[in-house]
């Protein structure tokens, strides 16, 4: 058998690529690494429409004139319903970096009840609502006045409320700091993407709940999830390349020929990923992202 043709690392990155301009986006890079952080950051931003249970920390309190609309977000949550309308509408930027969200894990979400007129998101309210969001949790955690992203009683909320939910972001072995950060310290800081730790006191501290970012202001989740995927993408094309006697043998047992020289390329069906030869059309599970 002669060469075999097959880029399943570039395969992805142009699926990607299809994927944000079918989200609406036309600002895609051209680099394949950041398309592939543009992605990935788009996601993370995204909160996953599956049913949650609510729960509201013990200082929880909003407004009067904000309640309903903190009645319906709390229904669409518990429902799995899509939550982009209250989200940000900084998702229209596909490269913007959430410091809150990268920094202390919080999404904020807007209390507006009527879509404004594009349709696109629900109308702007002044408080937001700041929620952190688990596979089967939504944890509602305070109404505040949008802007207030570096509210460090944010995180002694969760701290109070949830110990167990965010125990891993607990700092060990440190009792303090010589000169504890202020709101506005950590403001300045985000700005020059500065990753900081919050002093609840007592000598309890916690680090970047939300994973932090780097020096240049993405997601530090965002970076390793590209780089494993893209180890995971080079790994597969291995197996490929090296099992192709046994794909070949498989498809002959079908009554399906690979060529003399194949030609692999990608195929996504939800999170699982195949190859499939072009001319004969043979196909072969790889595995599950």
């Amino acid at each position: 058998m002669g060469d075999i043709e097959i880029d399943l690392y570039g395969d992805w990155v142009k699926y990607l690529r299809n994927e944000l301009s079918g989200f609406g986006y036309s600002d895609i890079p051209s680099n394949n690494e950041a398309v592939v952080h543009t992605y990935l950051n788009l996601v993370r931003r995204l909160i996953q429409p599956i049913p949650r249970k609510v729960l509201k920390s013990s200082e929880f309190a909003c407004p009067p004139q904000y309640q309903q609309g903190l009645a319906d977000v709390e229904r669409q949550i518990s429902q799995g319903r899509d939550l982009k309308p209250y989200l940000s509408k900084k998702l229209a930027n596909s490269r913007y970096n959430d410091h809150f969200l990268n920094d202390w894990g919080i999404h904020h979400l807007h209390l507006g009840r009527t879509l404004e007129p594009d349709g696109r998101f629900m109308v702007r309210s002044g408080p937001v609502l700041c929620c952190r969001f688990e596979k089967a949790v939504a944890y509602f955690i305070q109404v505040i006045s949008h802007g207030e992203w570096a509210k460090q009683e944010l995180v002694a909320i969760l701290h109070r409320n949830w110990p167990e939910s965010i125990k891993q972001f607990r700092l060990k072995n440190v009792t303090g700091m010589a000169v504890k950060l202020t709101d506005q310290d950590i403001r300045c800081l985000r700005r020059k993407n500065v990753n900081t730790v919050v002093d609840i006191g007592n000598g309890v501290m916690y680090g970047q709940i939300g994973g932090g970012f780097t020096a240049s202001g993405i997601s530090v989740d965002v970076v390793m999830k590209a780089d494993y995927y893209k180890m995971k993408f080079q790994q597969m094309q291995t197996d490929v390349i090296d099992n192709i006697a046994d794909i070949a043998r498989a498809g002959k047992a079908k009554g399906v020929f690979l060529p003399n020289t194949p030609q692999f390329r990608l195929a996504m069906k939800g999170n699982q990923v195949f190859v499939v030869e072009v001319n004969c059309r043979l196909e072969a599970f790889l595995e599950s992202l």
